[in-house]
């Protein structure tokens, strides 16, 4: 009886919190009443004119939450923030965010998004990457951020649908960039110099919560939501990876020769058929430097 009880008194104060339509940060449970409902995207197609984007809605969003593409490049697309609207393998059509008003006769104004990182598995490399609370002292800057963000949310029992979603009290925000260049940049910085032997991929976790305020000036904060970005460390592992022309620890891949065909004089580069060669002297590459974002691509 006293546990049917409290769930009596639990359900009676959360239908007067919807019914009042007003509440503080605190007054949130679970995100019942400001809710993040999870990550999408929309479908995308990839030609060369360009990149299509389509924008999701509740009928059409395709479920997110994890990605993964280089540290340095990802099929010879450097990797320069994320999402990245102009990369292909950069997850040009994510990544957005799902949110829920569930207060009655009240809209809510999104205000913004903090975003805090940690590395998975930083303890391992701490006599390489000096850490703190998962995270690499050299980028203790980078270890929040915040997105502002302009969107309105109406009450969930509105009849109008201003944001397209789907749903009167649902709008879906896109997040970008959700990893800066400068966070890319110094975590490229300390990890990528680490021999590929101790590690094949970088796991970013990204925690998200939401704050807004509804019409009576009243503050929520929504659940907080993580999401996964997974950086592959392929450069400098000794062999050739997916858009990688050669490798710096395998010298001989860098080098290309000349295929010239019986009765011609000219030829392609066997490393690069889109290459004219007049000789094997236009065929000799060399990698670029190591530690920088075209080290794995043949130079000729």
């Amino acid at each position: 009886m006293r546990i049917v009880g409290r769930g009596m008194v639990v359900v009676t104060v959360l239908a007067a919190l919807l019914a009042a339509g007003a509440a503080r940060a605190d007054n949130n449970p679970n995100g019942m009443v400001f809710r993040a409902a999870g990550w999408f995207r929309g479908k995308s197609q990839t030609s060369q004119q360009g990149i299509t984007c389509e924008i999701p809605t509740l009928t059409t969003a395709i479920a997110d939450g994890v990605f993964e593409q280089g540290l340095w490049n990802t099929f010879g697309f450097q990797t320069l923030y994320f999402p990245d609207v102009n990369n292909p393998f950069g997850n040009p059509c994510g990544v957005w965010l799902e949110l829920q008003n569930n207060l009655l006769n009240q809209a809510i104004q999104v205000d913004h998004v903090a975003l805090h990182y940690k590395i998975l598995g930083a303890r391992r490399f701490r006599q390489f990457v000096p850490a703190r609370n998962a995270f690499p002292i050299a980028c203790r800057q980078f270890h929040n951020d915040t997105i502002f963000i302009g969107a309105v949310i109406n009450p969930i029992n509105s009849n109008i649908n201003q944001s397209g979603a789907g749903a009167p009290n649902v709008t879906l925000v896109q997040m970008v960039p959700f990893v800066s260049p400068q966070l890319i940049s110094c975590l490229r910085d300390q990890y990528a110099p680490l021999s590929t032997d101790l590690f094949t991929s970088l796991s970013l976790v990204i925690r998200a919560t939401v704050f807004g305020v509804s019409d009576t000036g009243d503050s929520f904060q929504a659940n907080p939501i993580n999401y996964t970005l997974n950086l592959r460390h392929t450069c400098g592992n000794g062999r050739i990876d997916d858009g990688e022309e050669c490798d710096p620890n395998a010298p001989t891949t860098c080098f290309g020769f000349c295929v010239i065909p019986s009765g011609q004089t000219n030829g392609t580069c066997s490393n690069n058929k889109n290459l004219l060669c007049l000789g094997d002297s236009d065929c000799h590459g060399v990698c670029s430097p190591p530690n920088n974002p075209t080290e794995c691509v043949c130079v000729y």
